[in-house]
C-alpha cells in the first residue's frame, strides 16, 4: 500500500521581501513629502492667514459701524453742545457722555457679532507658491486650510478741530474702532490689529474756539 505525502509549496519569500521594502520606501517618501510641505506651508499659512484676518476685520468694522450709525441716526447736537457768551464767542464745547457711551457699546457689540459669523476662515494657498516660487507663485490649484479666529474690540472717541474759513472751525467727532484678531494657526497663534476711524458727527462752529474751551465732557 502506497503512502502519499503532502507536498508543500515554497513561499515566494523574495517577492514578499521586495514588496515590504517597496512599501517602506513609499511610506518614507510620503512622510518626507508631508514634512517638506509642512515646512513650506507654515510661513505661507501665516502670511495668508494674516491677510485673511485683516480683510475680515476691516469688512466687519465697516459693515457694523455703518449699520449702527444709520440705525441710531445721531446728530451733532446729540453728541455735543456748544456754549457761547452774549457776544456769540464760544466758551466751551461739551460732549454728551451718555449718548457717546451708548454709541460705543452698540458699535462694539455689532462688530463682535459680525466677526462671530466668520470665526472660522478658509485660507487658500496656491500649490505653485508651496512647491517653488517665482513664476509659479500664486498659480495652480489651491489648498484650503481652516483657521479658527477669535476677536476683541475696543472703541474710543477723538475730537478734531480744523479751520474751515474765516472765523470758522470744523469740529469732527471721530469714533475709533480697534479690532484684534487672534488667528489660531498650527503651532502658533498670531494676533492682528486693525484700527479705523469713523466720523460720528461734525459741524461748523462759527466764532473762534479757544484752546482751553475744547473739550469738556458732560
Amino acid at each position: 500500500m502506497r503512502r502519499y505525502g503532502i507536498r508543500r509549496k515554497n513561499r515566494p519569500r523574495r517577492k514578499t521581501g521586495r514588496w515590504r521594502l517597496f512599501l517602506m520606501l513609499f511610506i518614507l517618501l510620503v512622510a518626507g513629502l508631508v514634512a517638506l510641505t509642512d515646512i513650506r506651508i507654515r510661513p505661507m499659512l501665516k502670511t495668508y492667514g494674516i491677510n485673511q484676518a485683516t480683510t475680515t476685520a476691516t469688512k466687519a468694522m465697516n459693515d457694523a459701524v455703518q449699520r449702527v450709525l444709520d440705525e441710531m441716526n445721531l446728530r451733532y447736537d446729540d453728541l455735543a453742545s456748544v456754549t457761547k457768551d452774549e457776544d456769540g464767542n464760544i466758551l466751551s464745547v461739551s460732549t454728551n457722555t451718555a449718548n457717546m457711551n451708548r454709541l460705543k457699546a452698540a458699535v462694539g457689540d455689532a462688530v463682535l457679532q459680525e466677526l462671530e459669523k466668520q470665526d472660522v476662515q478658509t485660507v487658500k494657498i496656491p500649490i505653485g507658491s508651496i512647491l517653488s516660487g517665482g513664476l509659479l507663485t500664486g498659480r495652480g490649484p489651491e489648498i484650503s486650510v481652516k483657521v479658527p479666529m477669535n476677536s476683541t474690540v475696543q472703541t474710543s472717541f477723538d475730537n478734531s478741530f480744523e479751520g474751515a474759513g474765516i472765523n470758522q472751525t470744523c469740529h469732527e467727532i471721530m469714533l475709533d474702532v480697534k479690532v484684534t484678531v487672534y488667528a489660531m494657526l498650527p503651532g502658533e497663534d498670531t494676533a492682528v490689529e486693525v484700527e479705523t476711524g469713523f466720523t460720528a458727527a461734525e459741524t461748523i462752529l462759527v466764532g473762534e474756539v479757544p484752546d482751553w474751551a475744547a473739550i469738556t465732557h458732560s
